[in-house]
């Protein structure tokens, strides 16, 4: 066993080249190494959830949604320097009141924007960020300098419920940039100037709240009732298969897909979906570990105990 526990709930990973950000449900940060040591104390530089995260050129960039009080906002922080508590709660609800929530920024961040729309999503195309809100996507620099901007995709055959869906992915891939709605659209962008290259509609029979990229592995699609799916090509055709329970973030190791999620940690091998059950629920999996939403590490479950579901 490897890493040490953090005394939050965690939800996500922003993974860098040395150094990974968990984040937690009430916009907690810490950063830690590669093996999963915590590096320095946590810190809520912000008091709202964070909704995604990525790190670019050793710097941490997030968005923070407050559904309560309708404000959303990026900072950028330097992962080279300490983190510090920022302003409270109250703090932050006073200043609202008063007009004055954008005064209020994450200490030590290097640039900090309020958005004008809800964002959904967020991911890399390079150096560069890219990410959607209700009313666009963009992309910008790490110092938060526009690269360009363009409308949100649009799907006709599932136009009918536009209103409800949602950009659950932004993934880079050496075809350009995908984007990935929860009604199953997907639509590649041009890296250099957002216009669409692609677009397809893929009915998963489920809706979509995941997608990871291996430039081995293909892609692995995420859906939200308890099944994945696996295409080895944008424009392919897709294999669903059946997990039983959600699953939460995968990676692709020595030729096969393994995951962890909803009390279960998986793999996908020529005799099918193989399941080892797990008393929490992993929320990430690195380099064969597993992080927990309790915020404690541990191997990935032992294949020998795994159920193959057909």
């Amino acid at each position: 066993m490897r890493g040490s526990e953090v005394d939050f709930s965690p939800v996500r990973i922003s993974r860098g080249s040395e150094i990974h950000v968990l984040s937690g449900t009430q916009g907690e940060l810490v950063k830690i190494n590669r093996k999963g040591g915590v590096l320095e104390p946590v810190s809520t530089p912000f008091p709202t959830p964070i909704i995604d995260g990525l790190i670019i050129d050793q710097i941490w960039i997030g968005i923070w949604l407050d559904r309560e009080f309708r404000q959303a906002r990026m900072a950028a922080l330097p992962i080279d320097i300490a983190w510090e508590n920022g302003s409270s709660r109250e703090e932050l609800r006073t200043a609202i009141n008063s007009h004055k929530g954008s005064d209020l920024v994450p200490p030590n961040s290097l640039w900090h924007r309020v958005l004008d729309s809800e964002p959904m999503k967020m991911g890399k195309s390079g150096d560069n960020v890219v990410f959607a809100t209700v009313s666009g996507i963009y992309m910008i620099g790490v110092q938060a300098t526009e690269v360009w901007r363009g409308l949100l995709p649009r799907w006709p055959s599932i136009s009918s419920i536009s209103a409800y869906d949602k950009i659950v992915g932004i993934v880079e891939f050496p075809g350009g940039i995908s984007i990935w709605s929860k009604a199953g659209g997907v639509s590649v962008l041009d890296r250099t100037n957002g216009l669409e290259i692609f677009s397809r509609v893929i009915d998963f029979g489920d809706s979509v709240s995941g997608v990871i990229f291996s430039d081995d592995g293909g892609w692995f699609v995420m859906l939200h009732e308890g099944s994945i799916a696996i295409m080895d090509k944008i424009e392919g055709e897709q294999r669903i298969y059946r997990t039983g329970s959600p699953v939460l973030d995968a990676e692709f190791e020595n030729g096969d897909w393994r995951w962890t999620g909803w009390r279960q940690d998986g793999f996908l091998s020529s005799t099918g979906v193989n399941i080892s059950e797990r008393e929490n629920v992993g929320i990430a999996i690195m380099d064969g570990m597993v992080l927990a939403n309790d915020g404690s590490w541990s191997g990935f479950q032992n294949y020998s105990e795994s159920s193959v579901i057909e």
